[in-house]
């Protein structure tokens, strides 16, 4: 397995217990910190439930050679809910060139996801979700279906199938008699059954828009009508994904045509008319690659009225996800500068970015941590006009909430209100190797992440503690937390903790082991510090 090795010692965090030393608990990590950029990438169920076992991880794209995990090797899993990712710091990105890379996950009993990520130059960590839909327990705005027909009953006379009924929003498809299936290699497959898997996502709902294929409305890598690879953000009216199986084995094409009758939204305005959408109105049909991440204009439809219900109609000559509706066009690279003169330096500020379209779905959202010091902030593929939302990600406080007019390769300027902030806390640790009487120079880099304690809400970042240190105002003295640390393969969550206004600790033999194993805590820091010769 490819790795790359830096000299480093494992212990992570724990921190800081009422009535009691407040640096109490703490397991650390030894480390120059080999990387300058981080992702970490919240994987969560769209319905609320529990991952399913076994979710299998890839990671491609143009600068998939540069990505790794945190403890340097290209073995990408699903960790507690979060995968992490890393660049190369040879690698690191530039003012002209951002990292670009996909993370595709799968597994027997989800809808496959492909979703790209940015690294550009400044932001040395973000946050973004990606969204599981479990097959076998969808949500309201996801409806499942998966109906299945003899291969000699089709032979002989044309067949529908649709997805769920129950839905608001259906999809039908009408096979011919006597058609053949494929598979990617262009042979016909032979069988007895052809079973399918129909997923509706319906726009008008939250869940409907977070499992969005690519994770996002706004695209990179769309190909139009002229081949040309261009930038958008895409207003839904309808998503379906088809999925065919003969005997188990997957088809991607047919011989014949097949049909699809698509219900759309019905309070869905058309972009072209600023109307509800009527029949005789035109939408564009785009259709989208799991395996490759990539959008593809296919061709317009009609609205029609189908069974009391608009919907569009148009033949399919192969299997993926079908999308009706419109693509705004957007800048491929605008630059966000935020203004905010209240920020202490020093002091690490998360906050989270959402961007809205006229139709209120949520274009792009993430997380990422800002200081003083941040370089103006990348925007990917947002059309102008969109409204911005920027809050703080555990209390919701609105820093800035408006429309804002891109304009390609300039910078959009935006003014952060300065709401109530609480003190500043920082915390500080060093590190004491057995038999010496000088802390460590080389002392803990890692992403540190926080939540209300007992809320088993997701973690979010408090920000990265930078040679021992971190100094926030994400955090109240008054109340208490759970902070996870994540270093190499290893996680490290530490529930229930309060904190003081300075928290500071020496790591070592006579200082603090922690109460969680500190004879293998103590082991593990004798054996790094013998590695760097201490």
């Amino acid at each position: 397995m490819k790795k790359i090795f830096y000299l480093s010692l494992i212990t992570f965090i724990s921190i800081f217990a009422a009535c009691k030393n407040p640096t109490d608990d703490i397991t650390i990590i030894i480390e120059p910190n080999p990387f300058n950029y981080s992702t970490a990438i919240k994987v969560d169920d769209v319905a609320g439930n529990a991952l399913p076992n076994g979710l299998k991880v890839e990671i491609s794209g143009p600068d998939a050679d540069a990505i790794y995990t945190p403890s340097g090797t290209k073995d990408f899993k699903v960790q507690d809910g979060y995968i992490y990712t890393n660049v190369d710091p040879h690698r690191d990105p530039t003012f002209n060139n951002s990292i670009e890379f996909n993370v595709k996950v799968s597994g027997d009993a989800i809808l496959d996801v492909n979703i790209p990520f940015e690294v550009v130059s400044g932001q040395s960590f973000q946050m973004k979700p990606i969204k599981i839909l479990n097959l076998n327990n969808p949500p309201v705005g996801a409806a499942v279906s998966k109906p299945s027909v003899t291969l000699a009953t089709l032979a002989a006379q044309d067949q529908i199938i649709s997805t769920n009924t129950a839905a608001s929003l259906i999809t039908r498809l009408e096979l011919e008699a006597g058609t053949q299936f494929l598979n990617a290699a262009g042979q016909v497959l032979s069988g007895t059954n052809l079973s399918t898997i129909l997923v509706n996502l319906d726009p008008r709902t939250s869940a409907g828009i977070a499992l969005f294929p690519g994770g996002s409305l706004s695209s990179s890598s769309i190909v139009n009508a002229a081949g040309q690879t261009i930038e958008g953000a895409f207003n839904p009216a309808a998503v379906t994904s088809i999925e065919f199986f003969v005997n188990d084995q997957g088809v991607k094409s047919f011989n014949k045509p097949v049909t699809v009758y698509q219900n759309i939204d019905p309070t869905y305005i058309n972009p072209n008319t600023n109307a509800l959408v009527k029949a005789g109105d035109l939408l564009e049909i785009y259709s989208y690659e799991v395996e490759t991440g990539t959008f593809k204009y296919e061709r317009t439809a009609e609205v029609v009225v189908q069974s009391g219900k608009l919907s569009v109609s148009y033949p399919i000559d192969h299997l993926t996800i079908y999308i009706a509706g419109y693509l705004e066009g957007a800048c491929p690279q605008a630059n966000l500068t935020l203004v905010a003169d209240w920020m202490t330096e020093g002091v690490t500020y998360p906050l989270n970015i959402k961007f809205v379209n006229s139709a209120q779905q949520t274009i792009l959202e993430q997380v990422i941590s800002v200081s003083t010091n941040n370089a103006p902030l990348a925007v990917p593929a947002i059309p102008s006009g969109s409204r911005l939302v920027i809050t703080h990600p555990s209390t919701g406080q609105v820093y800035f909430d408006g429309a804002i007019d891109i304009n390609c390769g300039s910078a959009v300027s935006v003014t952060l209100a300065n709401i109530p902030q609480q003190p500043v806390v920082t915390m500080q640790l060093f590190v004491r190797c057995p038999g010496k009487t000088a802390n460590v120079e080389a002392l803990p880099t890692f992403q540190l992440y926080y939540r209300l304690a007992g809320s088993n809400a997701s973690f979010l970042p408090l920000g990265e503690v930078v040679n021992g240190f971190i100094s926030t105002t994400s955090l109240d003295v008054t109340k208490r937390y759970d902070f996870r640390g994540v270093w190499n393969d290893k996680i490290k969550t530490v529930g229930n903790r309060a904190i003081v206004a300075n928290n500071e600790g020496t790591v070592g033999p006579g200082y603090i082991l922690g109460e969680v194993a500190p004879e293998n805590n103590l082991q593990m820091l004798t054996e790094a510090c013998a590695e760097i010769g201490q």
